[in-house]
């Protein structure tokens, strides 16, 4: 999800969007090194590791082929990865989708024959970006001095191709035509078909994976893929989406941001009369009432097509209604660096190699060029060497800037049961502090679907998410463990949630990474207790009871 604003006090802005020594923060860590797992050095588990031939250099791929030791700034050899463009229909070569391609140094991913595609939401953002930011081989994320390799790839568990995609995000090129989804997915399906024969990959299961405004394109082209009856091309074997956007506006954001204020209050610091006023134009508006009767374990019923708030013949929030915005505006006030993404940001702004910190396009004087528009990067990724990088493309990737899908509602609601039914194998996950998707709207999403033959989750969320014990011998690349969020599955969904932002994946690596383990089948689920498949010399975990999950679902009393 996109979002720009201005910086009220930062002029070099143009608009908005440690090193830790464990012994000395607890003198116990020492012997909480016992309960953990190591993965060894990352370069180890990047570079040793390695399939010694290249698994997919043919000579359709040789001229996609990257030099692995031979990416500018990165003191590290990759692997066998390959990246360029490919058209989204052969007889009109004008339009192409990027993409970076990493095979899997997983042996199972070869045996089961999977790959897993990655694509950012925006509408608009580019995957590559992500790729360096979240779930890719290479890490260079906000704040850190060069690129690290990242033991929580997704390519040590499987194969992995990052799409930057519809046609305007990233390094795609050409003129985008898309109307609405079905556009999106059926000219991503015309790319997919040319992917697949380039590489080979006929007959491989298929993952669809993203994040943020892919709530709409994964379920999207999920479904377009399952309606081609091709196993041979299109053969989707299960779907994931982080802090997704599923339904129209006022359900991710106006209904539930009262509640979101009120359970973030000791972060928001609003002073009671303001927090009332919200209190009081919720109740008003009716939102107060609509999250309390469908927010509901087993569900109420299905919610109405016409939502509360909205001005009379018109989808358009009454102005007292419109109190995401007042919010907003309040949080810019008292934290001048707040950022709908993470609540908790604070200034001032870290550098960004992509020059996106905080979700903000924002690059300090005499930062030069992002990253990916450095004109070595290009060469080394086949990228158009005309072709400005941005993270979010500044122009639109819709015909008038409007995805009819997302305008007309109700958002990609139609087409996630379909995909939960065929593959019995969709995971939807949320961060507590992600304010312009506000997880309740998601859980709301989720009551609203009938999938099964039974109307959203007839129980209320409260299983641990558990994250196995390993050894944070790598500070780039840390993370928790233990149960740190809730967790729930029925009839083939699965629901997460964490207390992180809106970059789920970036901020809690290990938390996604898991998921994977559990989209590819490799662990049952999120109350597993199993090391992680990938690792080397895996001790037991602690063998004590979990308890509840730690994410309040749902937020509101």
């Amino acid at each position: 999800m996109r979002w720009t604003t201005a910086f009220p006090l930062l002029a070099s802005a143009t608009s908005v969007l440690a090193t830790l020594n464990w012994n000395q923060l607890h003198p116990e860590y020492s012997r909480r090194q016992t309960l953990t797992q190591t993965f060894g050095p990352a370069e180890e588990h990047l570079v040793e590791k390695r399939q010694k031939q290249q698994l997919f250099l043919n000579d359709r791929t040789t001229k996609f082929a990257v030099n692995g030791s031979g990416l500018p700034e990165v003191g590290f050899d990759v692997g066998e990865s390959y990246a360029g463009s490919l058209p989204i229909n052969n007889n009109d070569p004008s339009n192409q989708l990027f993409f970076w391609f990493f095979p899997s140094t997983n042996p199972v991913a070869q045996e089961k024959k999977e790959i897993l595609i990655w694509l950012t939401g925006g509408p608009g953002c580019s995957s590559v970006g992500e790729l360096l930011q979240e779930n890719g081989p290479v890490l260079w994320v906000p704040g850190v001095f060069k690129p690290v390799a990242n033991k929580w790839s997704w390519h040590h568990l499987t194969n992995v191709v990052w799409v930057d995609q519809p046609v305007g995000s990233g390094f795609s090129t050409g003129t985008p035509t898309a109307r609405d989804e079905a556009d999106v997915a059926q000219q991503f399906l015309g790319f997919w078909k040319n992917f697949v024969d380039t590489f080979t990959l006929q007959g491989y299961k298929v993952y669809v994976t993203g994040s943020s405004y892919s709530g709409m394109y994964t379920p999207y082209i999920s479904s377009a893929m399952l309606d081609q009856n091709d196993p041979t091309y299109f053969n989707v074997t299960g779907m994931m989406v982080f802090d997704g956007l599923y339904s129209k506006d006022p359900i991710a954001r106006d209904i539930p941001v009262a509640t979101f204020v009120d359970q973030w209050a000791d972060i928001l610091s609003f002073n009671d009369t303001f927090a009332q006023s919200l209190r009081n134009a919720a109740a008003q508006c009716g939102y107060t009432d609509y999250l309390q009767k469908y927010l509901a374990f087993p569900p109420f019923g299905v919610q109405p097509s016409v939502l509360p708030g909205q001005q009379a013949g018109s989808e358009t929030l009454r102005p007292e209604c419109d109190i995401f915005f007042q919010v907003y505006a309040a949080a810019l006030e008292l934290n001048p660096c707040f950022s709908v993404y993470e609540i908790a940001a604070r200034c001032p702004l870290v550098f960004d190699p992509l020059g996106f910190s905080a979700g903000t396009n924002y690059l300090p004087d005499g930062a030069g060029p992002v990253y990916f528009d450095r004109a070595d990067v290009k060469r080394a990724i086949h990228a158009p060497a005309n072709h400005t990088w941005e993270f979010c493309a500044s122009q639109p990737v819709f015909v008038n800037n409007t995805d009819l899908s997302q305008l007309s509602g109700p958002g990609s609601q139609p087409v996630i049961p379909k995909v939960i039914e065929r593959t019995q194998n969709v995971l939807l996950g949320h961060g507590s502090r992600d304010f312009v998707l506000i997880a309740d709207g998601t859980l709301l999403t989720i009551q609203n679907l009938t999938w099964g033959g039974k109307l959203g989750f007839q129980a209320q969320p409260t299983s641990p998410l558990y994250i196995p014990y390993h050894v944070n011998n790598d500070f780039e690349n840390i993370a928790g463990a233990g149960v740190v969020g809730t967790s729930h599955s029925e009839r083939g969904l699965t629901y997460f949630g964490v207390g992180t932002g809106h970059f789920l994946t970036q901020d809690q690596p290990a938390v996604a990474f898991r998921g994977v383990e559990i989209l590819l089948g490799r662990v049952p689920n999120f109350q597993s207790t199993v090391p992680f498949t990938t690792e080397v010399n895996a001790t037991a975990q602690p063998n004590v009871a979990l308890g509840n999950g730690t994410f309040a679902i749902p937020a509101h009393p």
